[in-house]
Protein backbone atom coordinates (compact mmCIF):
# COMPACT_ATOMS: atom_id res chain seq x y z
CA UNK A 1 0.00 0.00 0.00
CA UNK A 2 1.27 3.77 -0.69
CA UNK A 3 0.80 4.61 2.60
CA UNK A 4 3.51 1.75 4.03
CA UNK A 5 6.32 3.66 3.41
CA UNK A 6 7.54 7.63 3.13
CA UNK A 7 8.57 8.34 -0.89
CA UNK A 8 11.39 10.17 -2.42
CA UNK A 9 10.29 10.88 -6.24
CA UNK A 10 12.54 9.97 -9.18
CA UNK A 11 10.68 10.71 -12.25
CA UNK A 12 7.90 12.91 -13.35
CA UNK A 13 6.25 13.49 -16.40
CA UNK A 14 7.62 16.11 -19.41
CA UNK A 15 4.81 18.50 -21.14
CA UNK A 16 4.82 15.54 -24.08
CA UNK A 17 4.35 12.86 -21.01
CA UNK A 18 7.69 11.43 -21.29
CA UNK A 19 8.93 10.91 -17.92
CA UNK A 20 11.88 12.73 -17.04
CA UNK A 21 14.79 12.89 -14.03
CA UNK A 22 14.76 15.64 -11.31
CA UNK A 23 16.29 18.71 -11.02
CA UNK A 24 19.69 18.45 -9.29
CA UNK A 25 19.80 19.19 -5.33
CA UNK A 26 15.79 18.45 -5.39
CA UNK A 27 14.39 15.66 -3.59
CA UNK A 28 10.33 15.59 -3.63
CA UNK A 29 9.26 13.17 -1.31
CA UNK A 30 5.58 12.25 -0.08
CA UNK A 31 3.93 10.83 3.12
CA UNK A 32 0.19 9.35 3.14
CA UNK A 33 -1.17 8.77 6.84
CA UNK A 34 -5.19 8.77 7.86
CA UNK A 35 -6.14 10.85 4.75
CA UNK A 36 -3.14 13.76 5.11
CA UNK A 37 -0.68 13.54 2.70
CA UNK A 38 2.56 16.01 2.96
CA UNK A 39 6.24 15.96 2.28
CA UNK A 40 9.03 18.29 0.21
CA UNK A 41 7.68 19.67 -3.15
CA UNK A 42 11.15 20.52 -4.48
CA UNK A 43 11.88 23.68 -2.71
CA UNK A 44 8.79 23.98 -0.79
CA UNK A 45 6.88 22.33 2.40
CA UNK A 46 3.36 21.06 1.25
CA UNK A 47 0.18 19.33 2.81
CA UNK A 48 -3.30 18.55 2.03
CA UNK A 49 -5.80 15.69 1.74
CA UNK A 50 -5.85 12.44 0.03
CA UNK A 51 -8.19 9.34 -0.45
CA UNK A 52 -7.49 5.83 -0.98
CA UNK A 53 -10.20 3.53 -2.36
CA UNK A 54 -8.49 0.54 -3.77
CA UNK A 55 -6.47 0.91 -6.34
CA UNK A 56 -7.93 4.22 -6.83
CA UNK A 57 -6.17 7.55 -5.32
CA UNK A 58 -7.05 11.28 -5.67
CA UNK A 59 -5.33 14.37 -4.00
CA UNK A 60 -6.66 17.79 -2.91
CA UNK A 61 -6.71 20.56 -2.14
CA UNK A 62 -2.96 20.93 -1.87
CA UNK A 63 -1.48 23.78 0.25
CA UNK A 64 2.39 24.60 0.23
CA UNK A 65 4.68 27.17 2.15
CA UNK A 66 5.93 30.16 0.38
CA UNK A 67 9.42 29.95 -0.02
CA UNK A 68 11.57 31.08 -3.21
CA UNK A 69 13.89 28.87 -4.96
CA UNK A 70 16.60 30.24 -7.37
CA UNK A 71 17.94 27.29 -8.28
CA UNK A 72 17.20 26.78 -12.63
CA UNK A 73 14.12 24.89 -12.87
CA UNK A 74 13.42 24.00 -9.12
CA UNK A 75 10.43 26.50 -8.76
CA UNK A 76 8.99 25.40 -12.47
CA UNK A 77 9.44 21.70 -11.36
CA UNK A 78 7.40 22.75 -8.26
CA UNK A 79 4.63 24.09 -9.71
CA UNK A 80 4.60 20.66 -12.20
CA UNK A 81 4.61 18.48 -9.32
CA UNK A 82 2.02 19.60 -7.16
CA UNK A 83 -0.58 19.97 -10.77
CA UNK A 84 0.71 16.45 -10.97
CA UNK A 85 -0.18 15.43 -7.93
CA UNK A 86 -3.75 17.01 -8.11
CA UNK A 87 -4.37 15.45 -11.50
CA UNK A 88 -3.55 11.64 -9.87
CA UNK A 89 -6.30 8.80 -9.91
CA UNK A 90 -4.65 5.27 -9.81
CA UNK A 91 -1.65 3.85 -7.98
CA UNK A 92 0.79 0.93 -8.45
CA UNK A 93 3.61 -0.93 -6.74
CA UNK A 94 6.28 -2.86 -8.15
CA UNK A 95 8.64 -3.40 -5.69
CA UNK A 96 9.92 -0.34 -3.78
CA UNK A 97 8.75 1.49 -6.75
CA UNK A 98 5.52 3.65 -6.07
CA UNK A 99 4.08 4.89 -9.51
CA UNK A 100 1.09 7.32 -9.45
CA UNK A 101 -1.20 7.84 -12.56
CA UNK A 102 -3.41 10.18 -14.45
CA UNK A 103 -6.30 9.00 -16.92
CA UNK A 104 -4.30 5.35 -17.78
CA UNK A 105 -0.59 7.32 -18.32
CA UNK A 106 2.43 7.51 -15.18
CA UNK A 107 2.78 10.60 -14.14
CA UNK A 108 4.84 10.45 -11.15
CA UNK A 109 7.20 7.85 -9.58
CA UNK A 110 8.75 7.18 -6.29
CA UNK A 111 11.38 5.11 -4.62
CA UNK A 112 10.39 3.92 -0.81
CA UNK A 113 12.69 5.21 1.74
CA UNK A 114 14.21 2.94 3.67
CA UNK A 115 12.83 3.45 7.48
CA UNK A 116 15.93 1.14 8.97
CA UNK A 117 17.96 3.14 11.23
CA UNK A 118 20.67 0.84 11.64
CA UNK A 119 23.86 2.41 11.46
CA UNK A 120 22.61 5.58 10.80
CA UNK A 121 23.42 9.35 12.55
CA UNK A 122 21.75 12.57 13.09
CA UNK A 123 22.13 16.01 14.84
CA UNK A 124 19.12 17.31 16.58
CA UNK A 125 17.36 20.27 14.90
CA UNK A 126 14.30 20.95 16.87
CA UNK A 127 12.34 19.66 20.31
CA UNK A 128 8.90 19.49 21.96
CA UNK A 129 9.71 21.50 24.79
CA UNK A 130 6.96 20.75 26.86
CA UNK A 131 4.86 23.48 27.38
CA UNK A 132 3.69 23.70 24.31
CA UNK A 133 6.13 24.09 21.59
CA UNK A 134 8.55 22.90 18.93
CA UNK A 135 11.51 24.46 19.04
CA UNK A 136 14.93 24.98 17.26
CA UNK A 137 17.72 22.82 19.26
CA UNK A 138 20.34 25.18 20.94
CA UNK A 139 23.77 25.41 21.46
CA UNK A 140 27.49 25.30 20.11
CA UNK A 141 27.68 21.21 20.15
CA UNK A 142 25.11 19.50 18.51
CA UNK A 143 23.02 17.29 20.19
CA UNK A 144 23.28 13.82 18.17
CA UNK A 145 22.26 10.09 18.00
CA UNK A 146 23.71 7.36 16.27
CA UNK A 147 21.98 4.06 15.74
CA UNK A 148 24.59 1.37 16.02
CA UNK A 149 23.52 -2.44 14.42
CA UNK A 150 24.02 -3.90 18.16
CA UNK A 151 20.75 -2.09 19.16
CA UNK A 152 22.70 0.49 21.29
CA UNK A 153 22.10 4.09 20.74
CA UNK A 154 25.10 6.79 21.53
CA UNK A 155 25.59 10.52 21.32
CA UNK A 156 25.99 13.84 22.48
CA UNK A 157 22.84 15.09 24.59
CA UNK A 158 24.57 18.57 24.45
CA UNK A 159 26.51 18.78 27.37
CA UNK A 160 26.57 15.03 28.69
CA UNK A 161 27.36 11.67 26.25
CA UNK A 162 24.87 9.39 26.95
CA UNK A 163 23.73 6.05 25.65
CA UNK A 164 20.65 3.82 25.68
CA UNK A 165 18.96 0.66 23.62
CA UNK A 166 16.92 1.50 20.73
CA UNK A 167 14.59 -1.28 18.27
CA UNK A 168 12.26 -0.60 15.99
CA UNK A 169 9.16 -2.81 14.60
CA UNK A 170 7.51 -1.41 11.84
CA UNK A 171 7.09 2.10 12.73
CA UNK A 172 7.47 2.25 16.40
CA UNK A 173 10.76 2.73 18.21
CA UNK A 174 11.60 1.97 21.80
CA UNK A 175 14.51 3.90 23.30
CA UNK A 176 15.87 3.53 27.07
CA UNK A 177 15.96 4.29 29.39
CA UNK A 178 18.80 6.57 28.69
CA UNK A 179 21.86 6.41 30.98
CA UNK A 180 24.49 9.75 30.86
CA UNK A 181 27.61 11.16 32.04
CA UNK A 182 27.30 13.81 34.84
CA UNK A 183 29.11 16.60 33.75
CA UNK A 184 27.72 20.01 34.42
CA UNK A 185 27.60 22.57 31.90
CA UNK A 186 27.51 26.04 33.01
CA UNK A 187 25.14 27.26 30.63
CA UNK A 188 21.27 26.82 32.55
CA UNK A 189 19.79 26.45 28.81
CA UNK A 190 21.85 23.78 27.46
CA UNK A 191 21.00 21.46 30.93
CA UNK A 192 17.40 22.49 30.55
CA UNK A 193 17.44 21.58 26.66
CA UNK A 194 19.65 18.06 27.71
CA UNK A 195 17.15 17.08 30.60
CA UNK A 196 14.03 17.53 28.23
CA UNK A 197 16.27 15.47 25.53
CA UNK A 198 16.62 12.67 27.37
CA UNK A 199 13.38 12.43 28.68
CA UNK A 200 12.32 12.70 25.41
CA UNK A 201 13.75 9.77 23.90
CA UNK A 202 12.24 7.78 26.55
CA UNK A 203 8.09 9.21 25.25
CA UNK A 204 9.41 8.13 21.24
CA UNK A 205 6.64 6.07 20.45
CA UNK A 206 6.77 6.17 16.25
CA UNK A 207 9.22 7.20 14.04
CA UNK A 208 9.77 8.61 10.06
CA UNK A 209 12.49 8.53 8.00
CA UNK A 210 11.32 11.26 5.21
CA UNK A 211 14.50 12.31 2.67
CA UNK A 212 17.40 13.15 5.51
CA UNK A 213 15.35 13.83 8.07
CA UNK A 214 14.14 11.67 10.84
CA UNK A 215 11.15 12.75 13.51
CA UNK A 216 9.46 11.13 16.34
CA UNK A 217 6.59 11.21 17.91
CA UNK A 218 4.88 10.53 21.53
CA UNK A 219 1.68 7.61 22.09
CA UNK A 220 -0.25 10.98 21.23
CA UNK A 221 1.23 11.24 17.58
CA UNK A 222 2.74 14.36 18.70
CA UNK A 223 6.11 15.43 17.34
CA UNK A 224 8.58 14.96 19.85
CA UNK A 225 12.11 15.26 18.14
CA UNK A 226 13.22 16.14 14.75
CA UNK A 227 17.06 15.39 13.58
CA UNK A 228 19.26 15.75 10.06
CA UNK A 229 20.80 13.08 8.50
CA UNK A 230 24.90 13.65 10.02
CA UNK A 231 27.27 14.97 7.59
CA UNK A 232 29.63 13.29 9.88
Amino acid sequence: MPTDHAWQLTEIAGPDGTMATLATGTAPTLVLEDGNAAGNASCNQYGGSYDLDGSSITFGPLFSTEMFCGDPGVMDQEAAYLTALESVDAWTIDGETLTLSSGGEAVLKYAAISQDLAGTSWDLIAYNNGTGGFQSAWGDEPVTAAFADDGTLSGSAGCNSYNASWETTDEKIEIGPAASTKMMCGDEQIMAQEARYLELLGLADTYLVDAGTLEMFDADGTRVLQYLVSAG
